[in-house]
């Protein structure tokens, strides 16, 4: 009797350790991710990611270590994200240029469409146009009128090759057949001195970084680059409303993950990245920076990427622009 309990015991346990083992490999995460960044620290968009990994880190149980990767215009920390192991635990800040590059550097050796894969969008990023505060132009149909009659004369910065604002500039003369000339600066910093003094005629930028300059009186403000009116400049008409919309161009701020990643593993980051963006504390915080932010789960965030990869690749090939 004594030798068949003994049997009975062990049999039992080993029952419980086979059942145990599921549980423990399906266990997602048992420690710590890191999200890339593929921007320096200290950033607005760094600062977006920052918050959003505090929370998620706390919803998972396991910290979310930001690790920034810059350069190469944001190439360097893609590569990185997609060398990494498809296993859930690396993960990329996502912005337009992830799908914008494959036009613009023709020898990339990935693909964003093939090699990644959504897990979430956390918000919007509204551009804005603006021109220097004496500026004759009070209206964007003046600057493009202006632009027609003169082509190639009138001038549009923008923060980067490749950034939303210089793919917008680019509509411009595909969608309204207006000849102007996009001068491409290295960040928002940069274009700002030539801007003021009107050595470019107007810049596409990215809102938050033109807000203080609006408001102070150093620039104008024509219109912003979406559908509706920012709370950050609620006098300041949309493209659309202005019966522009072919030029609405609106950044965005997301994750994704490798492509192999398992399923199940997308669905739990999905979760952290949807319920930490809903954080009243964080929505406010983003909100103050200009973002609208409006999360977006990993089905409609692939399908923005998928149309946004083909609205701004053609923009790119029909311009004939590279960077490479």
């Amino acid at each position: 009797m004594h030798r068949r309990t003994l049997l009975q015991g062990m049999l039992a346990g080993a029952a419980g350790i086979g059942l145990g083992l599921p549980a423990r490999a399906a266990q997602f995460p048992d420690r710590a991710l890191q999200w890339i960044v593929p921007y320096p620290p200290g950033g607005a968009t760094d600062s977006v990611a920052r918050a959003i990994a505090t929370s998620m880190g706390e919803q998972l149980g396991q910290p979310v270590v930001i690790v920034n990767r810059p350069g190469g215009a944001t190439n360097i920390g893609t590569e990185a994200a997609i060398r990494a192991a498809p296993d859930g635990y690396t993960l990329l800040l996502a912005v337009p240029p992830l799908v914008v590059n494959p036009a613009l550097y023709p020898q990339l050796s990935y693909q964003p469409l093939r090699d990644t894969q959504a897990v979430g969008l956390v918000a919007l990023n509204p551009n804005v146009l603006v021109v220097p505060a004496d500026s004759p132009f009070h209206t964007p149909q003046q600057l493009f009128e202006a632009a027609q009659a003169k082509p190639d004369t009138i001038t549009i910065g923008s923060p980067g090759i490749g950034t939303v604002p210089h793919l917008v500039s680019l509509l411009i003369g595909q969608e309204l057949n207006v000849r102007v000339v996009p001068v491409p600066y290295k960040g928002s910093a940069a274009l700002m001195p030539d801007l003021v003094s009107g050595r470019v005629n107007a810049a596409m930028d990215n809102l938050f970084a033109q807000v203080a300059s609006v408001r102070g009186g150093r620039v104008r403000a024509l219109a912003t680059l979406g559908d509706k009116r920012s709370p950050l400049l609620p006098d300041v008409p949309s493209m659309t409303e202005l019966g522009l919309s072919k030029l609405s161009g609106m950044g965005w701020i997301g994750v994704v993950a490798h492509s192999g990643t398992e399923p199940a593993r997308i669905a739990r980051l999905e979760q952290a990245v949807l319920r930490a963006a809903r954080e009243p504390g964080i929505a406010e915080r983003l909100e103050a920076m200009g973002l609208m932010v409006m999360p977006e789960g990993r089905e409609a965030f692939q399908q923005r990427l998928s149309t946004e990869a083909d609205l701004w690749q053609g923009t790119v090939r029909r311009a004939g622009v590279t960077a490479a």
